[in-house]
């Protein structure tokens, strides 16, 4: 039975013997069952969550390897896997799969999970596998001071893969990318019609975690306004960046 948050799956079935190359254990054969839970919080002040439909159990991919990392058997579900398997009593992990950080765009995330196991002579041996997101997410924010100030602005973020995520006034919407260095680029139309270019690069980027990048204005008039650009708004992750209003980052 798939439970919505914990999502277990009993499963079994007759395969070929599968091998392995760690001879340090006893000789025999044992097989393997199979439970996936799926989170999508991210690191964030809260650790919130996402708020994302998550996939179920028959959603995700399963690979099995073996313990010099060679991949034995695939399955593009989860649900085809039966658990009459037979393996030779060794070390292996179990890798399950859904969605890739590859495709990088607004809420497309990838769950990713890998639980490692030992295969014990004549035994079934449970496997949990906790998949969570393999993306890095990046959202930008626009204070109402900038939103005021300027009455036209459009931003992209470019990825290290090269991607193009176009973000126009008020996007609400996160990128799923994967994590890696990426880029912001945009212009500021003022209302009195001064244009700002912005560049500005985000390196140490890591999965499963949460970007937040805002944009303000704080006071004076045309040659004398800043920009500032925050990142994730907290001391360890900061990049606050102040610009006149007719230079460039």
């Amino acid at each position: 039975m798939i439970k919505f948050r914990t999502l277990a799956l009993p499963l079994i079935a007759v395969l070929t013997t599968v091998s392995c190359s760690d001879n340090s254990l006893e000789s025999g054969h044992g097989r393997m069952s199979v439970q996936l839970s799926a989170d999508d919080s991210t690191v964030e002040l809260t650790r919130a969550s996402l708020g994302l439909d998550k996939p179920t159990a028959a959603d995700f991919a399963l690979t099995i390897a073996d313990a010099t990392g060679e991949i034995l058997s695939e399955w593009t579900s989860i649900a085809d896997y039966d658990e009459s398997i037979n393996y030779n009593v060794g070390n292996y992990s179990a890798k399950a799969t859904h969605g890739s950080t590859s495709v990088e765009a607004f809420e497309t995330p990838c769950f990713e999970g890998i639980e490692e196991f030992t295969i014990l002579n004549d035994q079934t041996t449970p496997v949990v596998i906790n998949a969570s997101i393999a993306n890095a997410v990046v959202k930008i924010e626009w204070s109402d001071a900038f939103k005021n100030y300027f009455t036209d602005y459009t931003f992209t973020l470019t990825t290290a893969a090269g991607t193009e995520i176009p973000f126009v006034a008020d996007e609400t919407r996160r990128a799923f990318i994967d994590p890696s260095t990426f880029r912001v680029t945009g212009t500021a139309t003022s209302q009195t019609g001064t244009s700002v270019q912005i560049n500005k690069e985000f390196t140490n980027i890591v999965a499963r975690t949460l970007y937040t990048i805002k944009f303000d204005v704080n006071g004076g008039n045309v040659g004398s306004a800043t920009i500032t650009i925050s990142f994730n708004d907290e001391p360890v992750a900061e990049i606050p960046v102040n610009i006149e209003l007719n230079d460039t980052i």
